[in-house]
This record gives C-alpha cells, structure tokens and sequence, in this order.
C-alpha cells in the first residue's frame, strides 16, 4: 500500500498562538521513513513562516509511540549511498528543528527510540507520559546514533548517564526521565497533550522578542566558553530593553495592567 505524503505529518493550530504537529504513521510506530522526513520537514517550514503560531508541539499519532527510530525496512540491502543520504537528511532536519525560532514542547507518548529520541533531544522542552519509553538502542542492530543523539544527549545528561543507555541499549522509562531532569513534567497518557498545552499558554505570555531570544540564550550558550555566554545574554537583555515590547513589559509591570506586547 503506497502511503499518502500529505498525510504522514499533520499540522494543526488548536488554539491561538499554537501549533501542533503530529507524526502521523501510527500503524509503523511513526517510524522515520524518507517520506515522512520529507514531510516532517515541509511541516517545519511552514510552522516557522506562519505568524499565527509562536509556539510548536510535537507529538506522535496513535497512544503506543512518538516515533520509535528509523524504518529499518529502508536499511536492507547495503546500499551505501541511499543509507548516507538517510542520515544526513536526518541530521539537517534535527538540525532546522533545533534550530528554530519558535519554542517547540516534545509530548511523548509510547516509544522515542533512535531517530525518534533524537527528535526529542531537539526540542526545547520535553513533556512525557507514564507510558514514555527513551533510548538510543541502535548497538542492538551493529550500528550506532548518526542525528546528534549521542552529543545532545551526553550534553542533556552527562557522560555516566549517557554511556549507560548507549552501552546497555537501555531504555528511559517516563518516570526516569523525569527524575533525571530531561523532562519538564510527567503526566497519564491521557493528560499529555493538555499537559503541552498547559507549558505553551505559559509560553505566550512572555514577550515574543523575549521568548525568542532566550531559546536562542540557551542553544548557543550551553556550549560555548562562559565569559563568551554571559556577554552574549547580556548583549541580548539591552537589545530587548530598547524594545517597544520591553518598555510596554515595564510600563505594564508598574501600571498593574497585562502587556500588550507587539513583537518590536
């Protein structure tokens, strides 16, 4: 059965100010096939040019995964030039999400594993439910992580922890994940998408300049020198204090009114 590209990834703008976008493979786990990559990819474009959403959630169809690694079907064959071509699609397209403007809430529903992980590790806040199962357990097929999943994780986690899962092919039950940090909140499978919701709203109530500007605060600074990282944030706090958005924050703050902040 030939699947439909149009389908495989669903954008959706459920309330004001917020998109939704949904790998849409349940029946494969949302495996990370070429089409759906490509489609994936299509969504991100249009989520960063559509001024009505400032926020972005990903999460995966169907209650048993987010995406639960590549669709190893496509590996078959030894065809070297096909493979590399996958990986390195993958690594631009981990890289665009990461790369962002808008702040983007991975919901986790079921499996992450490998490529799907690595999707997550991309975004800026990750939510998951009691039913979340995470991990990089490519070593069980002879092959290792090739979309950042190693570097973003180590950098997430650490060493130890990082080693751990990759060297075990071991897998971050939710409640883990939680524990250690990597999640922001946990919650029943039922709850997840309200509990996404829930960390957007939040979202939008910040100066979009603000909201912008710290993502990028904490993408580039986490790995650079930290003289070079403190000037860059406060380079970014007096930009924003010349802003029209900055001054209507601080006029509001003392006027005892909600901000009505433009972007400028």
């Amino acid at each position: 059965m030939t699947e439909n590209p149009a389908s495989l990834v669903i954008l959706e703008k459920p309330e004001p100010g917020i998109g939704v976008l949904t790998l849409n493979r349940p029946e494969k786990l949302n495996a990370l096939s070429t089409g759906l990559l490509a489609a994936f990819a299509a969504a991100l474009d249009e989520a960063e040019r559509d001024a009505g959403i400032r926020v972005l959630i990903l999460t995966g169809a169907g209650e048993k995964a987010f995406a639960a690694g590549a669709d190893i079907a496509e590996y078959q064959g030894r065809k070297e030039k096909a493979f590399m071509d996958f990986q390195f699609g993958g690594r631009r397209l981990n890289d665009r999400l990461e790369a962002l403007t808008k702040p983007t809430i991975a919901a986790v529903n079921g499996y992450a594993l490998g490529g799907g992980f690595e999707i997550v590790l991309c975004c800026d806040v990750i939510v998951v439910s009691t039913s979340a199962r995470l991990g990089l357990p490519e070593g069980l097929l002879g092959l290792s992580p090739g979309g950042g999943g190693t570097q973003r994780l180590i950098r997430s986690l650490g060493r130890h922890v990082t080693a751990d899962l990759l060297l075990t092919a071991g897998r971050l039950k939710g409640e883990r994940a939680f524990q250690l940090g990597l999640a922001a909140a946990l919650c029943e499978p039922e709850n997840l998408l309200r509990t996404a919701l829930e960390k957007a709203r939040a979202m939008l109530k910040l100066g979009p300049l603000a909201l912008g500007e710290m993502k990028r605060l904490v993408r580039l600074g986490a790995d650079a020198a930290l003289p070079t990282a403190l000037a860059f944030e406060q380079e970014v706090l007096f930009r924003l204090y010349c802003s029209g958005d900055g001054q209507e924050g601080i006029d509001a703050f003392l006027e005892k009114r909600s901000p009505t902040f433009k972007g400028i």
